[in-house]
């Protein structure tokens, strides 16, 4: 070694300058990592309805919809509910893209920079509920109903 001159301290085998360069990598790595954003939008017809998800009162839903975020795949139960209408209940099978399945699914949930949005659209359609007969309409129905005794 030449006077003067000291070596970088090693530790173990790695040199300062290469745990710096792993330490900032790790640091800007995990600055920029991104995340996906999970939503079931559910729209109803008419607007208006409450809507629930696996039981859950999610809110009502807009005209341009109601965004449910999710954390898992798999069957949701959606249920749609406005005075005057027929509930309206739907199984949903929300299915992961191919970029959500493991081993690369790591990359957009650590590795993209950016967001990610995985939006599944849902539609209920919910029927006007039938008036109940009018009185009249009940009794002319009873005496039919005598009459075939």
């Amino acid at each position: 070694m030449r006077p003067g001159r000291q070596s970088q301290p090693y530790h173990e085998g790695v040199s300062i300058h290469a745990r710096f360069f792993w330490f900032a990598s790790l640091l800007v790595l995990g600055c920029a990592s991104g995340c996906v954003e999970r939503e079931l939008v559910v729209q109803t017809t008419p607007p208006g309805a409450r809507v629930y998800v696996d039981g859950v009162d999610q809110g009502v839903a807009s005209p341009e919809g109601l965004r449910v975020p999710f954390e898992h795949y798999g069957t949701r139960e959606v249920v749609a509910r406005l005075a005057g209408h027929t509930p309206a209940r739907r199984l949903v099978e929300v299915e992961a893209p191919w970029w959500q399945v493991f081993p690369i699914g790591l990359a957009p949930d650590v590795l993209w920079p950016g967001t990610i949005k995985d939006e599944h659209p849902v539609r209920l359609e919910l029927a006007p509920r039938e008036p109940p007969p009018a009185a009249s309409e009940l009794e002319a129905r009873a005496r039919e109903a005598e009459g075939l005794r």
